[in-house]
């Protein structure tokens, strides 16, 4: 079982060395970042995606999914689509279909199904998905996956400490969008830092932590890998293109 981290960035992140947030675990997308779509592509994976779950409605985590719908109209999507998303998403996706910004509404090709809701629970080919609402400054969805004996836990956006504290997962991706240093902003942000994702991972009884939607202020990236080792030690931020086996 593999995750490919399309993008790691946080939404004030500047550069094309982290795009904002998207990963895809197997079969399942998480978020949909602006660029996600051309990532997919680079690694061949874009056919293999059959779910999508949105964190929350922020454009760094849901900006890209208007090109990836176009792109399943270009590639002649034939099979279902599962879309997941907090409440709104249906709204925002009438708008861009109202004005062809998919060309035409994909549902009209291939079954498309959008999920919305606070706590919805499904299943996507051998995965069974619960939904969590986390903290953060919107409504926010935190993912526990379940396949063949392996879970797997997305927080999306979320400040610590969280309803995540109280699940039970085999891998932790969660954002570390501040080092400890900035503390207050990351509480004021709605966001976390590395320390406190590493104590979520330690709650948790996680096995490994996988770090993404990292920021860009000043030294944060090497403070940021530095104080969640010391926290708990199966702790990697990933970068942008990174691979990682669970």
């Amino acid at each position: 079982m593999q995750v490919h981290f399309l993008g790691t960035g946080a939404g004030n992140f500047r550069g094309s060395r982290r795009q904002p947030s998207s990963a895809l675990l197997e079969n399942v997308l998480l978020d949909c970042g602006a660029g996600a779509t051309g990532r997919l592509h680079d690694i061949g994976r874009f056919d293999a995606v059959d779910a999508v779950l949105i964190s929350h409605l922020h454009s760094d985590h849901v900006a890209g999914l208007f090109d990836f719908l176009l792109h399943t109209f270009i590639t002649r999507r034939q099979r279902p689509l599962t879309i997941v998303s907090p409440p709104g998403l249906r709204q925002l996706l009438r708008a861009v279909f109202a004005v062809k910004g998919t060309v035409i509404d994909p549902s009209e090709v291939y079954d498309l199904r959008v999920v919305e809701g606070e706590r919805p629970e499904l299943s996507v080919g051998s995965w069974t998905i619960h939904a969590v609402p986390l903290d953060h400054s919107v409504v926010n969805l935190g993912y526990l996956l379940n396949s063949d004996g392996v879970s797997v836990f997305y927080t999306g956006d979320t400040r610590e400490p969280s309803a995540a504290r109280t699940v039970r997962a085999d891998y932790l991706i969660h954002e570390a969008t501040y080092a400890d240093r900035y503390a207050d902003r990351a509480r004021d942000f709605g966001h976390s830092t590395a320390t406190q994702a590493a104590e979520t991972a330690r709650a948790m009884h996680a096995r490994r932590l996988l770090l993404n939607h990292v920021g860009d202020l000043p030294d944060s990236e090497v403070e940021i890998a530095q104080e969640a080792k010391r926290a708990f030690a199966e702790s990697q931020v990933v970068a942008d293109r990174t691979t990682v086996d669970l």
